[in-house]
């Protein structure tokens, strides 16, 4: 997984040399609030508005629905992709979000870009789609929020600290148009952003790779049942697709989806 959303250069360092800043004791490691609040919220810019989650689940036809209508707040079967509901036609079939090769990789939808463009469904959330049920509705807002109210550090502040290339001013120029200093001390979790936009899109970059990449390998070095505790120099075993790699159509094989038959 983390190959598909952190730089390669950052992850391998991360493998070899072990977490630098996230560096709990053991029986004591957490989830801290910069991976929480900020930086694993890149999601929020990769989610489409709709998705097709299977091919022939809808009565012969693909179910197709978008992340969140408001037409289906209370009803059994929703037309919406939120969850909570069983249902014959809401399952995923994996062919539409993996390529397993064949006549089925013309199926696959790609996410979006990360980038500073938060998909538009998430500036108005169904209060049912919030824990407290409070507003704001703006998932945008409610991250920005966090940032304050939780004291997280500026983007800056933890590029500084963990000594990577900090964005300029300039890079971050949109953000002098609110006149309180936010191009040079940037909510992490726009900075996390910026920095995948700049670098493409297509992965995490700088501190949020860092971030990502650190709590994730930190919190499998400390658990006593995996691999990295038991065994760091192991590797899969299993058969995959590429020699020498085990991707997650690989663990999908293995966990026996048929794209063949899952798409009926």
């Amino acid at each position: 997984f983390l190959p598909q959303i952190i730089d390669g250069a950052i992850l391998n360092d991360i493998l070899s040399r072990g977490p630098r800043f996230y560096t709990p004791r053991p029986g004591e490691q957490s989830i801290p609030v910069e991976f929480q609040a900020a930086a694993y919220r890149f999601g929020h810019s990769l989610v489409r508005p709709s998705y097709r989650a299977n091919l022939a689940g809808d009565a012969g036809r693909p179910f197709f629905g978008f992340i969140f209508d408001r037409a289906a707040e209370r009803q059994l079967d929703p037309v919406d992709l939120r969850g909570g509901a069983r249902s014959p036609r809401r399952f995923v079939g994996w062919q539409t979000f993996f390529d397993f090769g064949g006549d089925q990789s013309a199926n696959v939808r790609p996410p979006k870009s990360i980038d500073t463009k938060i998909s538009s469904p998430l500036f108005n959330l169904p209060l049912g789609a919030i824990a407290s049920g409070d507003p704001p509705t703006a998932l945008p807002q409610r991250n920005l929020l966090r940032h304050l109210t939780w004291s997280l550090p500026s983007g800056q502040a933890d590029a500084q600290a963990m000594r990577v290339p900090m964005l300029s001013r300039r890079e971050l120029s949109e953000l002098a148009d609110f006149a309180v200093g936010f191009e040079s001390g940037t909510p992490l979790w726009y900075y996390v952003l910026k920095e995948a936009e700049l670098s493409g899109g297509t992965r995490l970059v700088g501190v949020g790779a860092r971030i990502v990449g650190e709590v994730f390998l930190g919190l499998l070095t400390l658990d006593r049942n995996s691999y990295l505790w038991k065994n760091r120099g192991w590797s899969p075993t299993l058969p995959s697709r590429a020699r020498g790699t085990f991707g997650m159509v690989d663990l999908l094989t293995f966990a026996g989806v048929d794209p063949a038959s899952r798409g009926q």
